[in-house]
């Protein structure tokens, strides 16, 4: 079987009428900025669009990071009021030109280290000129700072682009564009990984899943014995799952009763995860009973009312000011934002970096190994391990479900 995840997301830009084009944009970007900042960014972003996303009950999944970088590459054209929101919404941490090259350089690091540890992870953007034009200083930012293909299209060539970036795995991700269109901006990671050490397939049994206290569900369960990073407080495990060369890792956090994920979930923020995972991190390597459901879930989502409840409301309407992409003020704003995500996780492999943890008991070891055992719901990342990047996350309720 293969082991991927992939994720897409694009912004679509509508024009109410054909402005014209004013003057050029800011001058391009120089220098490099901490990728720290972008990385802590986008585990609050992670986190406040988990409460949004999963507000409803059963599996779902997403990229933070993919729907950072298509939102980074917008914002790089908003001024005034709507950058602002858009910053807060977005928690950037630095303003339009050193995160730019903040992004730039992030993006080369995390692919680069990928590459090294025998991995396979792909993040691509563009922009797709439908009906007008944009100004060729807000062209240059997006070649320059994120390597954007810049082309003329309709439907059929920005669901080519995704199908090819996505190697086949998400056919489309927009069904309309609107008479006004005038741009759309993407971005698509594909990430394909195999475990550090893999699930032996002889294993993996049908097991049952409890999906409450009252109902459960058979499942196929993976299962190895073997050396992982665990975490345990009083209300839930943590385990770091790492794929080769441990530059990349999933990171599952299982609550210890089966109804407990809902109070885990409440204590979400981006300062109890950064703790977690930092105390996870420090945790030595031991012997574990690892048993993992293995399953496939795909997720799409429609972004615009999420980011409104969280203040970027200016960005969707006619007060938009997007001239730094070359457009008078209220001329342009964003039409619809849409995200797919897909993952796979097998005895091979899966793709993901992982981040969860509290604080692990050391004072009393039992004689017996630690077991982890996910037949339950429970809620998992895939993370960067060295810059702490979150670039998947998601809540895995019901492995028979979709």
């Amino acid at each position: 079987m293969n082991r991927l995840l992939l994720v897409l997301s694009a912004v679509l830009l509508l024009a109410v009428a054909s402005a014209p084009l004013t003057g050029s944009t800011e001058a391009s970007p120089a220098g490099l900025s901490s990728h720290n900042s972008v990385a802590s960014g986008n585990t609050a972003l992670a986190v406040q669009l988990y409460r949004e996303l999963g507000a409803n009950e059963g599996n779902f999944f997403f990229s933070p990071y993919s729907i950072s970088s298509a939102l980074g590459m917008t914002y790089a054209g908003a001024r005034g009021n709507t950058a602002d929101q858009m910053k807060k919404a977005l928690h950037f941490q630095l303003d339009q030109v050193a995160l730019n090259s903040a992004f730039k350089g992030l993006n080369k690091e995390l692919m680069g280290t990928a590459q090294k540890s025998g991995q396979k992870l792909n993040i691509a953007n563009a922009l797709v000129l439908t009906g007008s034009n944009v100004s060729s200083g807000y062209k240059d930012i997006l070649k320059n700072y994120y390597d954007a293909e810049i082309f003329r299209g309709g439907l059929e060539r920005i669901n080519g682009w995704v199908k090819q970036k996505t190697e086949g795995k998400i056919d489309r991700i927009l069904e309309q564009l609107s008479a006004n269109s005038v741009c759309v901006i993407l971005n698509a990671i594909y990430f394909k990984g195999a475990w550090e050490t893999q699930f032996d397939t002889k294993s993996t049994h049908d097991a049952p899943f409890s999906l409450s206290a009252n109902t459960q569900v058979k499942v196929p369960l993976m299962y190895r014995k073997d050396t992982y990073k665990l975490l345990e407080s009083e209300t839930f495990q943590a385990i770091s799952l790492p794929y080769k060369g441990k530059a990349l890792s999933m990171v599952v956090l299982l609550p210890k009763s089966v109804d407990g994920l809902p109070a885990v979930e409440q204590q979400l923020t981006a300062g109890n995860l950064g703790g977690w995972l930092s105390k996870l991190d420090r945790q030595p390597d031991r012997k574990v009973s690892v048993y993992l459901p293995k399953f496939k879930l795909e997720s799409k989502y429609d972004l615009v009312s999420p980011f409104q409840k969280m203040g970027m409301t200016d960005a969707f309407s006619p007060a938009a000011d997007f001239t730094g992409m070359g457009w008078q003020k209220g001329m342009l704003w964003i039409g619809q934002i849409k995200h797919k995500a897909f993952v796979e996780v097998n005895e091979e492999g899966t793709e993901a970096a992982a981040a969860t943890a509290v604080e692990m008991i050391t004072k009393s070891m039992p004689v017996r190994e630690p077991v982890f055992r996910a037949d339950h719901p429970f809620f998992f990342m895939i993370r960067d391990n060295e810059t702490g990047t979150i670039l998947f996350m998601g809540r895995m309720a019901n492995p028979a479900g979709k």
